[in-house]
């Protein structure tokens, strides 16, 4: 291995030649070009190693393995595909060679164009992709903040929560006749079951009003999009008295449960109520420090969003949006914690993984989100 890459340039492109190899940075808030020029002798190291590899592993009539002349061996790889692996390799082994020894973290897929190439001569290429915007945070915060109101418990919330676990904790009675009001439906597509209500009240729902067993029906969604199914069964609920309600959840009776359900309601209420001040902080400090994400970074979380949740056009607009938000959270909150010396208690994300059943990579994220939104919350003047 040859001397270390050295960054030139990192306000803009300056070019000059280090150590016989040249990498160029060019930066624009959070987007990166590198341009790379590799020395002609690295291009033919790398050709006489292929082809090397390539002559101990073909095998071309008429000689033993390894000893084919090198112009055979070449015509039984293909020219034009050892050319092109050899291209292939050179560029995936100076980027990575390039961002390791740079302290570049792509957040996006590096994209590589090839700006020049002669075999055995010259190849020079650029390599795009996204990184954290700088973001100063200062030690005091100029900006109010307006703390939510206390969470608040409604009678309907409760008694909502409460005809939930009642239901849940019905008994199915199969019926002949078609799906009423307030019956289960089950239906199967393929390998897979579901369970749903039949029910005025929801768009699907309604259309599982009059449906029997043994049917074949086809449901659409509030997006047009449509599935067929087969109704596996249609069951009558028979829902427990309030004592045997509780009892089934492990309660001495209706009053301890009804209790005990008030608590859980009030917990969650905070939870989301602090959830949605932390937001509400990462989002006036993104607005005061002026942070835009990355344009890259956004359209590859759009796209792939676009794909895996199999949205319509006509959404896009809306999902990215929430996307850019998400973002610009996610990297003023890296900023705090890292100016701040933020990070998460290994025990705790420990912990919360096994207890969520999430990797601890992803709950350490979610912890550096919201330990850098206290600290905002904390460092940032009150009003209301």
């Amino acid at each position: 291995m040859g001397p270390p890459l050295q960054a030139v340039g990192l306000g803009g492109y300056n070019p000059r030649t280090v150590n016989g190899r040249e990498v160029r940075i060019e930066r624009t808030g959070g987007e990166v070009t590198l341009s790379i020029d590799v020395p002609a002798e690295e291009i033919r190291k790398k050709e006489q190693d292929f082809l090397a590899r390539a002559q101990a592993q073909l095998k071309v009539p008429g000689f033993r393995r390894g000893r084919a002349p090198h112009h055979l061996v070449l015509r039984h790889y293909g020219e034009d595909e050892f050319v092109q692996d050899v291209k292939d390799d050179l560029v995936r082994e100076w980027v990575g060679r390039a961002l390791r020894e740079l302290d570049l973290h792509p957040l996006t897929t590096p994209t590589v164009e090839t700006t020049a190439f002669v075999p055995g001569e010259r190849l020079a290429f650029q390599v795009k992709f996204a990184v954290f915007p700088d973001v100063t945070v200062p030690d005091q915060l100029s900006l109010e903040l307006a703390e939510p109101e206390p969470a608040v418990v409604t009678d309907e919330d409760l008694t909502a929560a409460l005809a939930d676990l009642r239901r849940e904790a019905a008994v199915l009675e199969p019926k002949e006749g078609p799906a009423e009001e307030g019956d289960v439906v089950r239906l199967q597509r393929g390998d897979h079951d579901w369970e749903g209500e039949a029910t005025a009240a929801r768009p699907i729902g309604k259309q599982l009003l009059g449906v029997r067993a043994g049917e074949r029906i086809t449901l659409t969604d509030a997006d047009g999009r449509s599935e067929g199914f087969v109704v596996t069964g249609v069951y009558r609920l028979l829902l427990p008295s309030p004592d045997e309600t509780a009892a089934h959840y492990g309660h001495p009776s209706w009053e301890a449960l009804t209790e005990a359900v008030r608590t859980e309601l009030a917990k969650a209420a905070e939870a989301r109520r602090l959830r949605a001040w932390r937001l509400a902080a990462l989002d006036a400090l993104a607005e005061s420090l002026q942070v835009e994400v990355p344009p890259t970074l956004l359209a590859e979380a759009v796209a792939s969003e676009m794909k895996e949740l199999r949205l319509s056009s006509g959404q896009r607009s809306q999902l990215e949006e929430a996307l850019r938000r998400k973002l610009r959270r996610e990297i003023v909150a890296q900023a705090v914690a890292a100016a701040k010396g933020l990070r998460p208690d290994e025990n705790e994300v420990r912990q919360r993984a096994a207890e969520q059943g999430r990797d601890e990579e992803t709950v350490r994220a979610v912890l550096t989100v919201e330990q850098a939104a206290d600290w905002v919350i904390t460092n940032a003047r009150r009003n209301g």
